[in-house]
């Protein structure tokens, strides 16, 4: 089982990349290898292959397992020579809890995950009492293999939320060591500090514009959708953070604002795709292919992000 202070920093949630054949869409592995380096190389603390921004929705079973272990083999790949190696994380959530135990083990079982992220219970939108059941049973499929769960709230895009209550009494499993924690409520993420115990339950930023605030309040790291072009910066902002250089944190948050603001001027992970030159499967569109409007809002977006040349802080010194 990783250990908690392995969960921070930056995890990126990585893209899948996409090509055309024949007409269809499907995996660019090369790609996804040459992105995978990259936030190796950038320094990044962990890698979340196939979850929201890895656009789980459309991929099949059988490719989301192809990707995990394509992804988790060049991460080893890149990283056999270091000491620290970073976190590799699967998403494997369902609304379904018989197909998100499924997963799990697929999962483990093929690439050897360190841990996987579970959403909550999306379209059924379950009740709280349904949630706890559901991740409980997860979590007991991941220790089977003494792998670890990490919670994933994300209102926006599920219309279900994990409570408080709900969220403290699973930080007490065994197998349920973090939450991602992407519902904008800093209120609910101060509650959460309060309740939990630090020595084996974290609290994951799941929002790219709240990472300082996040870490100020105990948490330990981002799971993020803008490291896939600023995967340093974020990383950098998390340790600045971690180190309670909240001032530095917080005027690298400042600067990095309006990239994060270029990656969700769509739907994510619509201007990643634009931006790292790949595609992004129905029913998702490309930039291009977006209406008018839509379309000048995120080219201005990203083209303001691009410009950025320096961020604050970024120099290594020592500690």
């Amino acid at each position: 089982m990783i250990e908690l202070p392995r969960l921070q920093g930056c995890i990126t949630a990585l893209i899948t990349p996409m090509k055309e054949k024949k007409s269809h869409l499907v995996v660019d592995y090369d790609k996804l290898t040459d992105l995978v380096v990259k936030q190796i190389e950038a320094g990044v603390s962990g890698i979340l292959f196939i979850a929201t921004t890895g656009q789980s929705a459309t991929l099949s079973v059988e490719e989301k397992i192809a990707v995990t272990v394509a992804g988790t083999s060049a991460a080893r790949q890149a990283t056999k020579d270091m000491k620290i190696k970073p976190v590799l994380v699967a998403a494997a959530g369902s609304n379904s809890t018989s197909e998100a135990i499924r997963c799990t083990r697929n999962l483990i079982e093929s690439a050897n995950v360190d841990a996987v992220l579970h959403v909550t219970g999306y379209y059924n939108n379950p009740p709280q009492e349904g949630l706890i059941k559901h991740f409980e049973a997860v979590a007991d499929a991941g220790g089977e293999y003494e792998v670890p769960v990490i919670l994933y709230n994300v209102p926006s895009r599920t219309n279900s939320d994990l409570s408080v209550d709900s969220i403290i009494a699973l930080s007490k499993h065994q197998w349920i060591i973090a939450l991602k924690e992407a519902s904008g409520d800093l209120k609910k993420v101060e509650a959460i500090m309060k309740e939990t115990n630090r020595n084996d339950f974290t609290v994951l930023s799941g929002e790219d514009h709240q990472v300082a605030d996040i870490i100020g309040l105990g948490g330990s790291g981002v799971i993020s959708a803008s490291a896939n072009m600023w995967p340093a910066q974020f990383e950098r902002l998390a340790r600045l953070a971690l180190q309670g250089r909240q001032d530095e944190a917080r005027e690298l948050q400042e600067a990095l604002l309006p990239c994060v603001h270029a990656v969700f001027s769509a739907k994510n992970p619509i201007p990643l795709a634009w931006m790292l030159g790949t595609k992004v499967r129905l029913p998702l569109v490309g930039v291009d292919e977006l209406d008018s409007k839509a379309r000048e809002k995120v080219l201005s977006a990203v083209e303001r992000a691009q410009s950025i040349d320096y961020f604050p802080h970024m120099e290594q010194r020592e500690e």
